[in-house]
């Protein structure tokens, strides 16, 4: 039981960071009237650091992989988030099929270059957040070595 929760906890974890990272950015988009890369940078951040916290800072490359597929998931739901918005003018109707396939079908034009480059960095950031806190961890963990006090240094 425990070895699952070494997953399902990190899974269940980036998956509300995805949501609500997601709900962010779309609600910046929305209020700005405009698309801000760096929050979707953070997205990757977000699900990055919610894997490698429940993952008690002992992640695997599964643990990474599970942040890198969260962080995606939370882009692609801020860009449907913001689109459903703006496209139905508020919430009302955000998750109607004709939404949902308009959006399917008007994904590849959604994203620019700079939307790909904050992606690659979202996912970047999110690989390597878990692994960096295990990193951290261990090294804190690492008993330091005893250095003898000279007592003529003292004086």
């Amino acid at each position: 039981m425990e070895e699952e929760n070494k997953v399902a906890m990190p899974i269940l974890g980036a998956l509300v960071a995805a949501l609500v990272g997601g709900a962010l950015w779309a609600t910046v988009t929305v209020m700005s009237e405009r698309e801000w890369g760096l929050v979707a940078w953070a997205i990757g951040g977000l699900t990055g650091y919610a894997v490698g916290f429940l993952a008690d800072r002992r992640a695997t490359q599964l643990h990474q992989i599970i942040a890198v597929v969260a962080s995606l998931i939370g882009i692609m739901l801020g860009k449907f988030f913001a689109f459903g918005y703006i496209v139905n003018n508020g919430m009302s109707g955000m998750f109607d099929s004709y939404v949902v396939s308009m959006f399917m079908e008007l994904l590849p034009e959604m994203f620019s270059m700079f939307d790909i480059l904050f992606v690659l960095f979202a996912v970047v950031t999110a690989w390597r957040l878990p692994a960096a806190m295990t990193a951290k961890a261990q090294q804190e963990q690492t008993p330091q070595p005893i250095t003898p006090v000279n007592d003529r240094e003292n004086l």
